[in-house]
């Protein structure tokens, strides 16, 4: 911690607080693990985008289906037990998958076990970083979180590539497995995280507060802005992850083995980036979503173009790919992070881990459109086609939020 900031070593001093941050950063990693180990499998057996969208969906689908539920439960039960429960469960589940992983057909319902365990834990630790931290804090608790989200999956799926290119499919499975038993271990180390809320309170008026939490987020246009600013980010994150495989084999040339260990990089530095300086940049949430969204359009809008006009050297388009994937994973750090601190500024504590479970429904509802809604549109218009469409689309986006934020001075 010595090379971070002053702000983020004193939130992550806070013993409490780092020991969820590393929870969350494990059980990221993890999925990465287990995510990859699928999508490499079934590409290489079927070699198209569609059987991409099919392990995608089996991700997104469970989250969908529960998290409305899930996200009541750490309204109401104590978050350290509902984070414990749910990471020995989705353990559990990874340990079956390794005993029938040459079964591919079995191994795909067990991932959907998997996120469906994985649906209870998110809305619980997302709610609980709020309660670790002062409420000045939380621009911070909330950049780190993030960051960890994100960069806990980037570093995941690099790491995993690099096992999966020198050993197999077991040794990812195992390393996942392994990660997850920590994970369960260190949840245990954390404090009782009851919602902040009347020990009496049952379950009928946690349904009433619930009630009396979205009307109000209904009716704040702020909020209920930036908080489908954060579920699209998702959504676009799964538009663009059904399409990577093929796009790197079809246009770039690096097969699905291969791919991961160039995408990687270069996004995490984005990442990383985005986490450093969005701190220091004194502008509103809405200021920094719009120059998100800006800097996804700049990035897809030159790339597209530099194909389409042949503007690249032949067999070194790999070279122009490092700018666009950092920018790519700068624009997108700086959405979640700004979004998610409106949100969490603007929610009454109660109601965060019901808020948070509704922002996963829409996120995984948009990715269950996405990832299918990706393979049609790669098939009328093409990759380079659609990456020029995506851009002029953001940037025109970008105009429309800063208007937004002007007029409504956020």
């Amino acid at each position: 911690m010595l090379f971070l900031p002053k702000p983020y070593v004193k939130v992550l001093s806070r013993r409490d607080f780092f020991i969820l941050t590393l929870v969350i950063l494990i059980g990221q990693i993890a999925s990465a693990f287990l995510v990859l180990s699928l999508i490499v499998s079934v590409f290489a057996k079927t070699g198209s985008n569609l059987g991409v969208s099919g392990v995608i969906l089996s991700f997104a689908v469970p989250a969908f289906l529960l998290m409305a539920f899930s996200g009541l439960l750490a309204d109401i039960f104590d978050r350290k037990k509902t984070i414990v429960v749910a990471n020995t469960i989705i353990a559990f589940v990874v340990f079956i998958i390794l005993l029938t992983e040459k079964v591919v057909y079995a191994s795909i319902p067990l991932s959907f076990l998997y996120f469906a365990g994985n649906s209870f834990f998110i809305p619980a630790s997302s709610a609980a970083t709020a309660q670790l931290v002062r409420r000045s804090q939380l621009l911070i608790a909330n950049t780190i979180f993030i960051f960890v989200l994100a960069g806990g999956v980037i570093f995941g799926f690099f790491a995993a590539s690099l096992i999966q290119y020198f050993f197999d499919n077991s040794a990812t499975l195992i390393v996942c497995e392994i990660l997850l038993i920590l994970a369960v271990i260190f949840s245990l180390l954390l404090p009782s995280l009851p919602p902040r809320r009347a020990k009496t309170i049952s379950f009928f008026k946690a349904m009433d507060h619930v009630k009396r939490g979205f009307v109000y987020i209904m009716k704040a246009k702020i909020v209920w802005l930036f908080f489908l600013s954060f579920a699209a980010m998702q959504g676009v994150i799964v538009f663009a992850g059904t399409l990577a495989p093929g796009f790197f084999r079809d246009i770039v040339g690096l097969p699905i083995n291969t791919s991961p260990v160039f995408i990687l990089p270069p996004i995490g530095v984005g990442v990383a980036t985005a986490v450093l300086i969005i701190n220091r940049i004194k502008n509103r949430e809405g200021m920094l979503v719009s120059l998100g969204i800006w800097t996804l359009g700049v990035a897809l809008l030159t790339l597209g173009l530099m194909i389409k006009l042949h503007l690249t050297i032949d067999g070194l388009l790999i070279l122009f790919l490092v700018p666009f994937l950092f920018l790519l994973g700068l624009g997108m750090m700086i959405i979640m992070i700004a979004s998610r601190t409106v949100i969490q500024k603007s929610v009454r504590h109660e109601h965060q881990g019901t808020v948070f479970g509704a922002n996963i429904i829409l996120a995984s509802f948009l990715a269950v459109l996405m990832s299918p809604l990706a393979v049609l549109m790669q098939g009328i218009f093409g990759y380079v086609n659609l990456i020029i469409l995506g851009g002029a689309l953001f940037l025109a986006a970008s105009l429309v939020f800063a208007h937004i934020g002007n007029r409504w001075k956020f």
